[in-house]
C-alpha cells in the first residue's frame, strides 16, 4: 500500500516538474513555452511569433494564455531557444530564421553573454563570429560575405574598438583599413579601389582628421585635395565642383571655412572663374576666360545672381540661381560643347529636390527622377530591428561591425561642403 502511494506521489510530483508554463517575452507578439522551479524559469523555453503580429511599444512579460498561443502562434519554428537557470538565461542561446535554420549562436552565463558567438547567412553560411566577455565584443571579429569571403577584420577590447579594422572586397582584396584607439579613429586610413591603386588617404588624431589629405573620385581624378587641423580644412585646397563633376575650385580654408579668392578651374587647369568668399558663404563670380561675352563680367553680387558655368570654348555647362551663396530654383545642365540640354529641375539650399528631367542629345525625354532629402537616421533606428522588446544581447553582436564607420567619419560629410 505505501508503494502505490508512493509512487501516486511520484507521478503528481513529476507532472508538476514537467508543466508546460506560458509568457509574454518582452510583447503580446512573442510567447515563450517552458517550465517553472519554484516560480522561476529553468531548462530550455521556446520562444515563438505571432502569427500576424501588432505594431506596439508596450513591454509585458505576464502570464500568456494557451488558448491565444494555440490560436495566433506560428508554432512550427520557434523565433528563440533559450535555457534558463533561477530565472537567468544561462547554456547555449539559439536564434532562427522565420523558416527554421540557425540565425545565431552564442552562450550565457548567469544572464551574461560569454565566450563565442557565430551568426550565419540563411543557407547556413557563417556571417560573423567572434568572442564575447560579458555581453561586450573582445578580441578580433571577422565578418563574412555570404559567399564565404573575409568582409571585416575588427580588434576590440571590451566592446571598444582597438587597433585595426581592415575591410575587404567580395575577392579578398583590401578595400580600406583605418587605425582605431579607445573607439575613435587615429592613425593611418587608406582606401583602396578594386586593383589596389590607393583611392583615399589620410591621418586621424584623436577621431578627427588631421594632416594631409587626398581622395580619388571613379574616374581616378583628384576629388579632394588639401590639409586638416584639429578636425577642420586649413590652407589651401583642392575640390571637385559637386553639380560639375569636371570642373574643380582652388583656394584657401581659415577655420575650416572658405575665406578670399578662390579659382573655379576646368580639368585641364585652365582658370574660368573667380569666386570671393567670406567666412564660408559665398559673395561673388567674376567670369575670367569669357567675361567680354557676358553683359557684366561680375555674374555674382552679395551672394545672389545668376550662375554659368561655361567650358574654354565658350559653351554653357550649367546655369541657374544662387541665393544667399546656395544653389536654388531651377537650373539647367548641357551636353559638352552643344547647346543640347541634359537635364534639368530644381535645387533647395544648394541640395536636387523634387523631379527632374533627363533628355537625350536630340532632346527626347528619356527619364526622370525624384529625389527627396536624405534620410539620415538617429543612432536608436541603427540598431538591428526586432519584433518585440526583448533583446538577449545586452550588446548588439548582430551590428555589422562598424560598416558604418567609412561614411561616419569621411571627410566629404564635414561641413562646408561646396557646390
Amino acid at each position: 500500500m505505501l508503494a502505490i502511494v508512493f509512487s501516486i506521489l511520484f507521478s503528481l510530483f513529476l507532472q508538476f516538474e514537467t508543466e508546460q508554463h506560458y509568457y509574454y517575452f518582452g510583447s503580446s507578439n512573442l510567447i515563450g513555452v517552458g517550465n517553472l522551479d519554484q516560480g522561476k524559469k529553468r531548462g530550455e523555453w521556446r520562444v515563438y511569433s505571432k502569427i500576424n503580429p501588432e505594431t506596439t511599444d508596450n513591454s509585458i512579460f505576464d502570464e500568456a494564455d494557451p488558448e491565444v498561443f494555440d490560436k495566433q502562434f506560428n508554432q512550427e519554428f520557434p523565433m528563440f531557444i533559450i535555457n534558463f537557470s533561477d530565472d537567468l538565461p544561462n547554456g547555449i542561446f539559439q536564434e532562427n530564421y522565420p523558416g527554421g535554420s540557425i540565425k545565431s549562436l552564442a552562450f550565457f552565463e548567469d544572464g551574461e553573454l560569454m565566450n563565442g558567438y557565430k551568426e550565419f547567412y540563411e543557407n547556413g553560411e557563417k556571417k560573423s563570429t567572434g568572442q564575447l566577455d560579458k555581453g561586450k565584443r573582445v578580441g578580433d571579429w571577422q565578418e563574412y560575405f555570404e559567399s564565404g569571403q573575409i568582409k571585416s577584420s575588427i580588434a576590440y577590447v571590451k566592446g571598444i574598438v582597438e587597433g585595426n579594422a581592415l575591410y575587404y572586397y567580395p575577392d579578398g582584396l583590401l578595400e580600406f583599413k583605418m587605425s582605431y584607439a579607445q573607439g575613435e579613429p587615429n592613425g593611418l586610413y587608406e582606401a583602396y579601389f578594386p586593383d589596389g591603386e590607393i583611392k583615399e588617404k589620410g591621418i586621424f588624431k584623436n577621431g578627427n582628421p588631421e594632416g594631409e589629405w587626398l581622395s580619388k573620385n571613379s574616374d581616378r581624378k583628384i576629388e579632394i585635395q588639401g590639409s586638416f587641423q584639429e578636425g577642420v580644412r586649413s590652407g589651401e585646397w583642392l575640390e571637385q565642383v559637386d553639380i560639375i563633376p569636371e570642373y574643380f575650385r582652388k583656394g584657401n580654408y581659415t577655420k575650416g571655412m572658405k575665406e578670399g579668392e578662390w579659382f573655379v578651374l576646368d580639368s585641364n587647369g585652365e582658370i574660368l572663374q573667380s569666386e570671393k568668399y567670406q567666412n564660408g558663404n559665398l559673395v561673388s563670380v567674376i567670369e575670367i576666360r569669357h567675361a567680354e561675352k557676358l553683359k557684366r563680367p561680375e555674374i555674382v553680387n552679395n551672394g545672389k545672381g545668376q550662375r554659368i558655368y561655361i567650358n574654354k570654348d565658350g559653351f554653357i555647362q550649367a546655369k541657374g540661381k544662387i541665393t544667399k551663396g546656395q544653389i536654388v530654383g531651377k537650373w539647367f545642365f548641357y551636353y559638352p560643347n552643344s547647346n543640347n540640354l541634359v537635364s534639368t529641375g530644381r535645387f533647395e539650399d544648394s541640395e536636387k529636390r523634387g523631379v527632374w528631367d533627363f533628355y537625350s542629345f536630340e532632346g527626347e525625354l528619356i527619364d526622370q527622377i525624384e529625389y527627396r532629402p536624405e534620410y539620415i537616421p538617429s543612432d536608436e533606428s541603427t540598431t538591428i530591428p526586432s519584433q518585440s522588446n526583448f533583446n538577449p544581447y545586452k550588446t548588439n553582436p548582430n551590428d555589422s561591425a562598424l560598416g558604418s564607420a567609412q561614411k561616419e567619419f569621411h571627410p566629404l560629410n564635414f561641413k562646408n561642403r561646396v557646390h
